[in-house]
């Protein structure tokens, strides 16, 4: 079940409704995951969003299970492509959730086990536990917790938090980009524009870790009115990877930077 709460008559809000939950490449998508769907006032459901969402003003979109469990969340809005990808990607993984939700209840103290599905509930922007996951991991040994709670908390605008996890984490590729994602957060766009371009420069990224740091690069050089070359690196990263969730996130990135009066803020 995918839930969009909604804030009618704010812009952003009446904007995705309009144009993106209508589109036909998200009902395409919608169909082709076989999901069902619904709207709530985000207003009236405050507490609701809260409980799923977690984190932005009382706007954005969850994905339930069967069982009612939150395993997906995006707060804010999004264009078309990059909710079309969202979707295909929440479904791609519906079962590699509900599979690691099946082990941790057979083993709820191994903190591999922990690990494993709280770094997938991230991914896929789910707040609702995911730190308990992740602590649990950290506390029992696994090092590569400690930036992913960095991201997480960076992710809800917690920044303290993120830093007093990162200030413990091991220095490998991923959790420099985690670095450079916390500086962004923290408005800190010219580290951050330093610290991507390193964890590039150095390699040893997964894909997916390389197309987050090449997206949140070009937002950083955006934000730092370098605008050619935002253009150039989200331009490069919709090339490498048409149809992902990083792709329609740099289309509308895109969107921005070519018309900044087009629902845009800081």
């Amino acid at each position: 079940m995918v839930i969009f709460f909604a804030l009618p008559g704010r812009v952003l809000s009446d904007q995705m409704e309009r144009d993106s939950l209508t589109a036909p490449e998200v009902l395409e998508a919608l169909q082709e995951q076989r999901f069902h769907s619904l709207r709530l006032d985000g207003f009236s459901r405050q507490r609701l969003y809260d409980n799923y969402i977690g984190g932005g003003e009382g706007m954005g979109i969850c994905v339930l299970d069967k069982q009612g469990r939150v395993f997906a969340a995006r707060p804010g809005p999004q264009d078309p492509p990059e909710l079309a990808a969202y979707l295909r990607l929440v479904g791609a993984h519906r079962a590699e959730v509900l599979a690691a939700r099946a082990k941790l209840a057979s083993q709820p103290a191994d903190p591999v086990v922990n690990y494993e599905l709280g770094v997938l509930l991230l991914e896929l922007g789910c707040r609702v536990g995911t730190d308990a996951l992740l602590i649990a991991a950290a506390q029992g040994g696994m090092m590569d917790a400690h930036h992913r709670l960095a991201r997480l908390y960076a992710l809800d605008g917690r920044l303290t938090r993120a830093r007093q996890w990162l200030r413990t984490a091991h220095p490998t590729p991923a959790a420099s980009v985690t670095e450079g994602y916390v500086l962004y957060k923290e408005r800190r766009h010219a580290q951050a524009v330093a610290t991507f371009e390193q964890a590039l420069a150095e390699g040893g990224l997964t894909p997916d870790e390389e197309l987050r740091a090449r997206l949140f690069l070009g937002k950083a050089l955006h934000q730092e009115g370098k605008e050619t070359q935002a253009e150039a690196v989200l331009r490069a990263l919709v090339a490498a990877s048409p149809g992902s969730t990083y792709a329609g996130a740099a289309m509308h990135a895109l969107h921005h930077i070519q018309d900044p009066n087009h629902g845009h803020s800081h």
